[in-house]
């Protein structure tokens, strides 16, 4: 890799983040062709997810990523949006793993773990 992804990702963010339209999508054409140009094409997802969150960062948006055993029925759903704010990206997972219950994951880093799978873990480690 010529340079890193996090190079890559600080670089896109910076150009595109008041960018609109045509322009935007210029940079982004250009920005694939400096990254194909490089041989670093296998690095572009996670080139991209980071750039995202820095993006977010920039605008001051979070990602907020709900996990669930099962489809959330419209009041369930309502009663989360305590958690959420307005602008807010919202990534809804379905994970049989958890059983029942819910995790709520923002920006990556930060979690609430309201799972049934979280709380057996947690009493069989004691």
């Amino acid at each position: 890799m010529k340079y890193s992804h996090h190079l890559y990702a600080r670089a896109l963010a910076d150009v595109i983040v008041d960018a609109k339209g045509a322009e935007a999508e210029r940079f982004a054409g250009n920005f694939l062709a400096l990254v194909r140009k490089n041989g670093d094409e296998a690095h572009l997802r996670k080139i991209l997810e980071e750039a995202a969150r820095l993006l977010r960062g920039k605008k001051g948006v979070r990602k907020v990523t709900l996990g669930t055993a099962r489809q959330l029925p419209a009041g369930q759903r309502e009663m989360l949006k305590v958690f959420l704010k307005p602008g807010d990206v919202i990534e809804e997972r379905i994970d049989p793993e958890l059983v029942a219950g819910v995790r709520i994951t923002v920006d990556d880093e930060w979690q609430f773990d309201g799972s049934l799978k979280g709380k057996l873990d947690k009493l069989f480690k004691s």
